[in-house]
């Protein structure tokens, strides 16, 4: 049976391959939200995610989705 592939210990998980995006201009959901200032803007942030298996180190084609202020 051949050996595993080595998993290094510290690979980056799907929040941080993508937190240098922004929010692009052509997600309309956000700015409407933001420009009605709902309580979804409100309570919770847009951020950016790495959606791929296994999470590459830095990706530049993320996916966003809404998640609790403050939530890990």
């Amino acid at each position: 049976m051949p050996d595993a592939p080595e998993i290094p210990e510290e690979s980056p998980d799907v929040w941080s391959s993508a937190a240098h995006n922004k929010v692009p201009e052509d997600s309309w959901e956000y700015h409407t939200r933001k420009a009605l200032n709902d309580a979804a803007y409100k309570g919770l942030d847009y951020v950016p995610y790495c959606s791929t298996m296994p999470v590459q180190p830095q990706t530049d084609e993320p996916k966003f989705m809404w998640k609790k202020k403050g939530g890990g």
